[in-house]
Order: structure tokens, then C-alpha cells, then sequence
């Protein structure tokens, strides 16, 4: 891999409390004929996307949208979202992040909590979600052709002056509770998380000589602040896929020459499944940074596998990260190795507590608690659930996280598993995902997933295995896991899938594995 040399720009200026957009130009220069971004075989240019940010806020004001008002964004990653998210914060109002595909029902909900001037929906969602929406403007964005109707002509606005401390996005979040909350971030916490990552990644020196293939949606907070805000701060264009199919997804690496990619691991194994997912192809990836679920070793290796037969260095980097804090937090930038998930980021401090809050001995297991600027604002109208989500100490707040790690001796964080899927068997702390890190240790143990099931309200672990095994690998698996874990990790039942069922974005689904094995149980009886 070619050496890279970070350019020196004078970052002295610049400050994240301005709005996303303001944050956007100034981070590093834009020349009008550099590429923004790229879908398929079409380009914007920075010049044509400062125009139509100007134009679309225009047409926002024009429909009396106007600082503090919410305008949400149910759209797919299409030219028309990014265009309307920077128009959304040049004018000072909210960008609501809707998932296109979200129900009809849980829609209307959000409608009613956040009270939205104006909603983006495209043409394929618009007869599903745009209609009885009373008193709310509806912009309809073509998937296929650049466009907005229903956006009227442009009028004259006060573009946002502030310190971006008021809320810019809201988010959907699984809340750190596991409760479904709407998250409220600044633009300040935003653009904190854009420099704190950058200044993380600076030897690297990416640029606009890179690329970004960004498939996971705009509705997720990896995707929008990394994989979208972030890298065109730094003018590097990403090339941008609304859905996530690993042939195209291989085609657009090749043609564009990706450097960069942000994934899950089920996009990940679905690359890995693909035959061009190889050579040439994917000799110009640098590095991909994975979250929202945990690296096995299985996975890793099978990647460093196809990348060294490519000729290429790349290695998947780990992080973790949570909506509560824009996304990611902690990052490893090099390889780290299967639940080593790095360090904090710049400006982010962190403590590992017991239930009594009280810190850890180092190398122990307690919840993660995180300080630092990329903090969200709180939940929306939601003073109970925002006040549980934090701990004051000496003038510090901290996000109490619902993840379990443990430090190791170079300050690295290791992922235990998240405190809500916690097992408790005759009062031993079992771990899911250690369970599912040391059965993929063996060879012929594909995907997995472990869940807590209940008989006569006693505790037992139920491993879903996506690959077809004997009865006698069934039983070196049980062994294999007793040895080197304990006799509380041993699961009572060893099911075989053809593949773990995913959530939109790509995680393993905890819920249906659940109702699964209910319909597995009755099988069985």
C-alpha cells in the first residue's frame, strides 16, 4: 500500500459549535469542480451542492419552515437526502432521520411527537407514508431522477447564526434502556464527533484522493455522520448506495477504486459470499471500519484471507459506538482482534463502574460510562428517561452506556456484551457474545448467536448456529465451550439455521432469534 502524506491545514479556525453545514465547507477548502459524492454513474459536484442547499432552503423557507422547526427526512441515501440534510441545518432547523421503510403506525407517531413542518418522502414510500398528514408539507424525492415536488420556488432566509448547541438531529434510537426513544443531538456534538475521529485518523492523511463506499443508511448514525458528514468535510466523495446488494457493492469498488468503507459484519460476510470479491477488484481498499456488532475471529480471519491474496493491506477496524453519542466513540484504527474495540476517541474520557457506580479494579467487568463533547442533548420530551441516562459526578455528566467492558492493560476496551443481554446462571455472569466469540473458534461453527430462554422460569442459553451440524460436533461444540469458558456457559440447546435472522441494518435480530426458538420449543414437544 502506497504511503500516505496528510496534507497541513490550518484547522485553527475552526470550531464545531457552527452549524453541520457551516462545519461541512469550512473543515478543509472545496474546489467548486471537486466531486461531493457519487451514485452509480453520476456525480454532484461541490459547486452543484452548494447551490441546490441554497435553493432547497430557499424552498423550506418558502413553506415557513424556519429555525427550531423539525422537517423530517424519510428517504434512502439519495442525492435529494444529503442536498435537504445541509438545507435543513443552513436554515437552522431540525433534520428528523426517518427510516424509509418504517410502518405506517410508528410513522404516525413520530408525526405526533415531533410536530414537523415539512416531511422529504420518496416515490417509494410516498403512497405508504404520505398520505392524512395534516397540516405537514410533503416534498416527494424521485428515486431514480434528480428532484423535489412539491418543494415550492425559493424564497429569501436568514441563514443560521449560532453556536450550535441547539438541537440539529433527531435520531431513533434502542436508547440505552433498550426502549425506543428519539435522541436529540446538536450540531456542536455532530461536528465534536467529525473532529474527534478525524484527529484520530490524521496520519492517514485521507482526502479527496479517497472514496467512501456508504451503504448503510441515512437514518443510522454511522452512516450519516461518518459515512456521509464526515468524509465530505474532508472532501473525500462517497459513493453512495440507498440499498446494500454485495454484487453492485463489489462493482461500484472496483469502478470507483474505494478506499474506505463503513459496514456491519453481515455486510461483511455477504462481500465475503460474493465470487468478485476479490483481485483487482478490491485492491484499492484500505481500510473498513466495522461496528454495530462484534468482529469473530471466523470473520476476520476468512477477510485478512481474501485481502492478502489480493495484494492489498487492508484490515477490518473496529469500533463501537452509540446513537446516544452520534455514533462512534471508541475506534481502534489499526487491526485490533475480536472484541478489542480500541480507545476513546479524542476528547472522550470513559470509566468501567459496578451497579453502585463505583469504578472497577482494572482488567474487571463493569458498565462503560462515557464524558465528552459528542454528547447527545438528551431524549425528546423525555425528562425521566434523559436523567436515568446519566451520572453527575465533580461537575462531569456521563452516559451510562449499557455495555459491559473490561480495560485491557494498554487502555484498549474489550467488549463483554450489552448489560440488558447479561445471563445470569446460578448467579455467574455469562456473556453472550463470549459465547459466541469461542464457538466460531472452531472450524466448522459458522455464524452464531446465543439468547437466554426460560423453562419453569430457570435460566438456560440457546445458541443459534447458521451451519448444519452433527450430533457429535453438536457435542465437541458443548465441550469446547465448557473448556474454555465454564460449565455456565454450556448451552442447553444447539439450534441449526441456514442464517441468523438481521435488523435493517445488518445486526444480528435478538427478537426474532426469541420467537424463533418459541416455534422451535413447540416443534419439538
Amino acid at each position: 500500500m502506497t504511503a500516505r502524506v496528510c496534507a497541513d491545514y490550518n484547522l485553527s479556525m475552526i470550531t464545531e459549535k457552527m452549524s453541520l453545514y457551516d462545519y461541512m465547507r469550512a473543515y478543509r477548502p472545496k474546489k467548486g469542480e471537486g466531486t461531493a459524492f457519487i451514485r452509480g454513474g453520476k456525480k454532484m459536484t461541490f459547486a452543484k451542492l452548494f447551490k441546490e442547499v441554497e435553493r432547497v432552503a430557499g424552498g423550506l423557507a418558502a413553506l415557513g419552515v424556519g429555525r427550531g422547526d423539525v422537517v423530517m427526512l424519510a428517504l434512502p441515501t439519495i442525492e435529494q437526502g444529503i442536498v435537504a440534510f445541509y438545507a435543513v441545518s443552513r436554515i437552522g432547523a431540525v433534520a428528523s432521520m426517518i427510516h424509509p421503510l418504517m410502518a405506517r403506525g410508528e410513522f404516525e407517531r413520530a408525526v405526533r411527537e415531533q410536530h414537523p413542518k415539512a416531511v422529504f418522502l420518496s416515490d417509494v414510500n410516498f403512497k405508504r407514508l404520505g398520505k392524512g398528514l395534516s397540516g405537514v408539507k410533503r416534498v416527494v424525492c424521485p428515486f431514480l431522477a434528480y428532484g423535489y415536488i412539491g418543494l415550492p420556488r425559493a424564497k429569501s432566509f436568514e441563514p443560521y447564526s449560532g453556536d450550535g448547541t441547539e438541537p440539529a438531529v433527531y435520531m431513533r434510537s434502542g436508547g440505552t434502556s433498550g426502549d425506543a426513544k428519539t435522541v436529540v443531538l446538536s450540531a456542536a456534538a455532530v461536528n465534536a464527533l467529525t473532529g474527534n475521529l478525524l484527529a484520530v485518523l490524521e496520519k492517514e492523511g485521507y482526502g479527496e484522493k479517497d472514496r467512501m463506499l456508504t451503504a448503510l443508511p441515512m437514518f443510522h448514525g454511522f452512516g450519516l455522520f461518518v459515512g456521509l458528514h464526515t468524509v465530505i468535510c474532508i472532501a473525500a466523495p462517497p459513493v453512495l448506495m440507498p440499498v446494500f446488494k454485495a454484487d453492485k457493492a463489489v462493482r461500484a469498488i472496483a469502478k470507483n477504486r474505494v478506499t474506505l468503507m463503513i459496514a456491519v459484519p453481515g455486510m461483511v460476510n455477504k462481500l465475503l459470499a460474493e465470487p468478485g470479491f476479490c483481485g483487482e477488484n478490491v485492491r484499492s481498499l484500505h481500510r473498513v471500519y466495522v461496528g454495530g456488532d462484534t468482529v469473530d475471529a471466523e470473520l476476520e480471519n476468512r477477510f485478512d484471507a481474501r485481502m492478502r491474496e489480493a495484494g492489498t493491506d487492508c484490515v477490518l477496524s473496529p469500533g463501537y459506538g452509540l446513537t446516544e453519542t452520534g455514533s462512534v466513540c471508541v475506534l481502534s484504527p489499526e487491526k485490533a482482534g475480536g472484541a478489542v474495540l480500541g480507545k476513546p476517541l479524542v476528547n472522550m474520557r470513559c470509566r468501567i463502574v459496578d451497579e453502585e457506580g463505583k469504578d472497577v479494579p482494572a482488567g474487571e467487568t463493569g458498565e462503560l460510562l462515557l464524558a465528552g463533547n459528542q454528547l447527545m442533548t438528551g431524549y425528546l420530551d423525555d425528562e425521566a428517561a434523559t436523567s436515568a441516562a446519566f451520572v453527575e459526578e465533580d461537575g462531569v455528566r456521563w452516559l451510562k452506556t449499557g455495555d459491559m467492558f473490561r480495560a485491557l492493560p494498554d487502555g484498549s476496551l474489550y467488549f463483554m456484551g450489552r448489560k440488558k443481554r447479561l445471563i445470569k446462571i446460578s448467579g455467574v455472569n455469562v456473556f453472550p457474545a463470549e459465547i459466541e466469540r469461542t464457538a466460531v473458534e472452531l472450524p466448522f461453527v459458522g455464524q452464531c448467536a446465543a439468547i437466554e430462554v426460560r423453562e419453569h422460569n430457570k435460566p438456560f442459553i440457546a445458541l443459534f448456529v447458521a451451519s448444519q451440524l452433527s450430533d457429535e460436533q453438536i457435542k465437541e461444540l458443548k465441550r469446547h465451550i465448557v473448556h474454555e469458558l465454564s460449565k455456565w456457559h454450556e448451552p442447553k440447546y444447539v439450534i441449526c439455521v441456514d442464517a441468523l435472522p438481521r435488523t435493517q441494518v445488518g445486526k444480528t435480530d435478538h427478537v426474532r432469534l426469541s420467537d424463533e426458538f418459541e416455534k422451535y420449543r413447540k416443534k419439538s414437544s
